[in-house]
Protein backbone atom coordinates (compact mmCIF):
# COMPACT_ATOMS: atom_id res chain seq x y z
CA UNK A 1 0.00 0.00 0.00
CA UNK A 2 2.94 2.63 1.10
CA UNK A 3 4.70 1.75 -2.92
CA UNK A 4 1.10 2.53 -4.11
CA UNK A 5 0.62 6.08 -2.22
CA UNK A 6 4.48 6.79 -2.99
CA UNK A 7 3.84 6.10 -6.80
CA UNK A 8 1.13 8.01 -6.77
CA UNK A 9 3.01 11.23 -5.37
CA UNK A 10 5.75 10.43 -7.37
CA UNK A 11 3.73 10.81 -10.45
CA UNK A 12 2.01 13.69 -9.21
CA UNK A 13 4.89 15.32 -8.76
CA UNK A 14 6.51 14.14 -12.48
CA UNK A 15 2.74 15.96 -13.75
CA UNK A 16 3.17 19.27 -12.40
CA UNK A 17 6.34 19.48 -13.40
CA UNK A 18 6.23 18.94 -16.74
CA UNK A 19 2.52 20.33 -17.07
CA UNK A 20 2.53 24.26 -14.70
CA UNK A 21 -0.38 25.32 -13.94
CA UNK A 22 -2.09 27.64 -16.20
CA UNK A 23 -1.87 31.38 -16.38
CA UNK A 24 -4.22 33.76 -17.52
CA UNK A 25 -2.88 37.12 -17.51
CA UNK A 26 -6.10 39.15 -18.84
CA UNK A 27 -3.85 42.92 -19.00
CA UNK A 28 -1.31 42.37 -21.86
CA UNK A 29 -1.85 42.31 -25.58
CA UNK A 30 -0.08 39.58 -26.88
CA UNK A 31 1.66 39.64 -31.04
CA UNK A 32 -0.12 36.19 -31.79
CA UNK A 33 -3.67 34.40 -30.41
CA UNK A 34 -2.82 30.86 -31.18
CA UNK A 35 -6.23 28.98 -31.87
CA UNK A 36 -5.51 25.03 -31.73
CA UNK A 37 -7.25 23.43 -34.39
CA UNK A 38 -9.96 20.59 -33.76
CA UNK A 39 -11.49 18.10 -37.09
CA UNK A 40 -14.53 19.00 -38.64
CA UNK A 41 -17.34 16.25 -38.53
CA UNK A 42 -17.22 14.06 -41.47
CA UNK A 43 -19.55 15.27 -43.73
CA UNK A 44 -17.67 19.29 -43.52
CA UNK A 45 -20.26 20.53 -40.74
CA UNK A 46 -18.47 22.42 -37.94
CA UNK A 47 -17.78 20.18 -34.35
CA UNK A 48 -18.08 22.06 -31.21
CA UNK A 49 -14.89 22.75 -30.48
CA UNK A 50 -13.97 24.21 -33.68
CA UNK A 51 -16.99 26.46 -33.18
CA UNK A 52 -16.25 27.32 -29.35
CA UNK A 53 -12.66 28.04 -30.47
CA UNK A 54 -13.33 30.75 -32.80
CA UNK A 55 -16.13 32.19 -30.60
CA UNK A 56 -13.29 32.77 -28.21
CA UNK A 57 -10.86 33.62 -30.62
CA UNK A 58 -13.13 36.57 -32.02
CA UNK A 59 -13.92 37.67 -28.03
CA UNK A 60 -10.37 38.18 -27.15
CA UNK A 61 -9.54 39.60 -30.22
CA UNK A 62 -12.29 42.20 -29.86
CA UNK A 63 -10.98 42.81 -26.01
CA UNK A 64 -7.33 43.91 -27.73
CA UNK A 65 -6.08 40.38 -26.15
CA UNK A 66 -4.09 39.78 -29.48
CA UNK A 67 -3.28 41.59 -32.49
CA UNK A 68 -3.31 38.50 -35.48
CA UNK A 69 -4.24 35.63 -35.32
CA UNK A 70 -3.08 32.08 -36.07
CA UNK A 71 -5.19 29.01 -36.93
CA UNK A 72 -2.91 25.48 -36.92
CA UNK A 73 -3.97 22.16 -38.19
CA UNK A 74 -4.21 20.37 -41.05
CA UNK A 75 -6.13 17.71 -42.38
CA UNK A 76 -6.30 15.23 -39.41
CA UNK A 77 -9.36 12.85 -39.47
CA UNK A 78 -10.87 13.62 -42.88
CA UNK A 79 -10.19 15.77 -45.90
CA UNK A 80 -11.28 19.17 -44.30
CA UNK A 81 -8.01 21.42 -43.07
CA UNK A 82 -8.54 22.64 -39.84
CA UNK A 83 -7.28 25.76 -40.01
CA UNK A 84 -8.96 26.62 -43.19
CA UNK A 85 -12.63 25.59 -42.24
CA UNK A 86 -11.86 27.60 -38.95
CA UNK A 87 -10.85 30.26 -40.46
CA UNK A 88 -13.69 30.52 -42.85
CA UNK A 89 -15.63 30.46 -39.98
CA UNK A 90 -14.46 33.45 -38.27
CA UNK A 91 -14.14 35.36 -41.34
CA UNK A 92 -17.84 35.02 -41.99
CA UNK A 93 -19.00 36.43 -38.70
CA UNK A 94 -15.68 39.13 -38.46
CA UNK A 95 -13.01 40.84 -39.86
CA UNK A 96 -9.60 40.35 -38.30
CA UNK A 97 -6.39 39.65 -39.82
CA UNK A 98 -5.40 35.93 -39.97
CA UNK A 99 -2.77 33.27 -40.61
CA UNK A 100 -3.37 29.54 -41.28
CA UNK A 101 -0.51 26.85 -40.55
CA UNK A 102 -1.89 23.68 -42.39
CA UNK A 103 0.34 21.28 -42.01
CA UNK A 104 0.50 19.85 -37.73
CA UNK A 105 -1.67 17.18 -37.11
CA UNK A 106 -1.20 16.80 -33.19
CA UNK A 107 -0.73 19.95 -30.40
CA UNK A 108 3.47 19.68 -30.88
CA UNK A 109 3.45 20.02 -34.56
CA UNK A 110 0.99 22.64 -34.16
CA UNK A 111 3.46 24.85 -32.26
CA UNK A 112 6.16 23.38 -33.94
CA UNK A 113 5.53 24.77 -37.34
CA UNK A 114 3.39 27.91 -35.55
CA UNK A 115 7.35 29.12 -34.23
CA UNK A 116 8.24 28.70 -37.85
CA UNK A 117 5.52 30.45 -39.55
CA UNK A 118 5.82 33.95 -37.00
CA UNK A 119 9.14 32.88 -34.66
CA UNK A 120 9.43 33.22 -30.92
CA UNK A 121 6.89 35.96 -30.60
CA UNK A 122 4.08 36.70 -27.80
CA UNK A 123 1.22 34.52 -28.12
CA UNK A 124 -1.73 33.56 -26.57
CA UNK A 125 -3.46 30.02 -27.10
CA UNK A 126 -6.76 29.42 -27.29
CA UNK A 127 -8.50 26.26 -26.86
CA UNK A 128 -10.34 24.15 -24.37
CA UNK A 129 -9.98 23.92 -20.73
CA UNK A 130 -8.76 20.20 -20.98
CA UNK A 131 -6.39 20.75 -23.48
CA UNK A 132 -5.20 24.27 -22.43
CA UNK A 133 -2.50 22.72 -19.75
CA UNK A 134 -0.20 20.36 -22.06
CA UNK A 135 -0.88 23.20 -24.72
CA UNK A 136 1.29 25.42 -22.23
CA UNK A 137 3.47 22.87 -21.50
CA UNK A 138 4.29 21.84 -25.14
CA UNK A 139 4.56 25.30 -26.16
CA UNK A 140 6.48 26.68 -23.63
CA UNK A 141 9.25 24.46 -25.25
CA UNK A 142 8.98 26.82 -28.38
CA UNK A 143 7.69 30.42 -27.21
CA UNK A 144 9.27 32.12 -24.58
CA UNK A 145 6.22 34.10 -23.60
CA UNK A 146 3.10 31.90 -23.75
CA UNK A 147 -0.04 32.38 -21.89
CA UNK A 148 -3.93 30.90 -22.65
CA UNK A 149 -7.20 31.56 -22.60
CA UNK A 150 -9.63 29.02 -22.68
CA UNK A 151 -13.27 27.78 -22.80
CA UNK A 152 -14.78 25.37 -20.38
CA UNK A 153 -16.12 22.11 -22.63
CA UNK A 154 -15.28 18.40 -20.87
CA UNK A 155 -17.00 15.74 -22.10
CA UNK A 156 -15.71 12.36 -21.00
CA UNK A 157 -14.53 11.45 -24.43
CA UNK A 158 -12.62 14.37 -24.66
CA UNK A 159 -11.43 13.76 -21.61
CA UNK A 160 -10.12 10.57 -21.89
CA UNK A 161 -8.36 11.13 -24.75
CA UNK A 162 -6.65 13.84 -23.09
CA UNK A 163 -5.09 11.77 -20.39
CA UNK A 164 -3.60 9.10 -23.09
CA UNK A 165 -2.06 12.03 -24.52
CA UNK A 166 -0.63 13.84 -21.33
CA UNK A 167 0.74 10.45 -20.11
CA UNK A 168 2.43 10.07 -23.16
CA UNK A 169 3.81 13.51 -23.20
CA UNK A 170 5.38 12.79 -19.95
CA UNK A 171 6.41 9.67 -20.76
CA UNK A 172 8.42 11.48 -24.26
CA UNK A 173 9.41 13.96 -21.41
CA UNK A 174 11.05 11.56 -19.23
CA UNK A 175 13.20 9.78 -21.79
Amino acid sequence: MIIVIALLFVFIGIYHHYLPPVFRNKKKTYDYGVVLGCPSHNDGSYANSQIRRCELAIKDYYKGRFKELVITGGAVKNAYVESLEMKKYIEERVDMPILCETESRNTIENMKFTKELIGDRSILILTSCTHARRACAIAREYFSDVNVDYYYYARLRHIKCEIGARFLFIKDKLK
